[in-house]
């Protein structure tokens, strides 16, 4: 009867070195190793466009929402970074790995913290923080370039305009902490999906209160009663 083991794999010392070749830690010498070397580069470089892409796409995106809800009396920090992700999902982008758990629900916060940066470098809007409240408080102003985001939205956008805009008006008036509800539902409701886990209130009570223990401040009543208004509005992840 034939042994059904497999030898192990060695790593031998020229596996070491060309880690550390491919890593730019020591200099590659034959012709192949430079081309592998030049390969590795390119598909690095095409890997940080598409990452560039894709956050200046989604900067475009804030840019939107901004300038709709700006002037609303409820729009501020928290439900700006929520507001980003329900209307990312809705436009298909498919972020959902970029997004950590956090007290508030979801957020990405690498770019929630860079975002008003990039408004300023590409002059769509001036920002300010209103602490008058005993918080601070965003406070969007548009600015000389402000036209131009507009140009990206429509080229990123157009087709979904419809869908983010429905997403915007939904929730114009609606408080920080109503809107912290669906997005951590909304959450819930992907991980449940991807999870393969049994899709009914109790699981989604379940992920809802194991999200962090400041979700205890939701009944479940409130919990269940804003899932069945998402369905209402078609606020659910296909």
């Amino acid at each position: 009867m034939k042994s059904t083991n497999k030898k192990k794999q060695q790593f031998t010392i020229e596996d070491f070195e060309k880690g550390l070749m491919l890593a730019g830690l020591i200099t590659p010498h034959t012709a192949s190793e430079i081309d592998e070397v030049e390969a590795l580069k390119e598909y690095d470089k095409e890997i940080a466009k598409k990452k560039s892409i894709i956050y200046f796409k989604r900067a475009v995106l804030a840019a939107e929402i901004v300038d709709n809800l700006k002037d609303e009396f409820t729009f501020g920090r928290v439900k700006f970074q929520k507001l980003v992700y329900l209307c990312e999902h809705a436009c298909n982008m498919d972020l959902q790995s970029r997004y950590a758990k956090f007290a508030a629900g979801p957020f990405d916060n690498k770019f929630m913290h860079s975002i008003n940066s990039e408004f300023k470098k590409q002059k769509w809007f001036n920002v300010k923080y209103d602490k008058s409240k005993g918080y601070n408080k965003p406070v969007y102003t548009i600015s000389e370039n402000f036209d131009k985001y507009k140009i990206y939205y429509s080229k990123y956008f157009d087709e979904q305009n419809e869908d983010i805009h429905n997403v915007i008006e939904l929730f114009r008036k609606t408080k920080t902490r109503e809107v912290e509800l669906v997005a951590t539902i909304y959450y819930c409701l992907l991980e449940i999906k991807e999870n393969n886990q049994l899709r009914n209130r109790k699981t989604l009570l379940d992920n809802f209160y194991k999200f962090a223990d400041s979700k205890k401040q939701f009944s479940e009543f409130e919990v269940l009663n804003s899932l069945d208004w998402m369905k209402k509005k078609g606020v659910l992840p296909l």
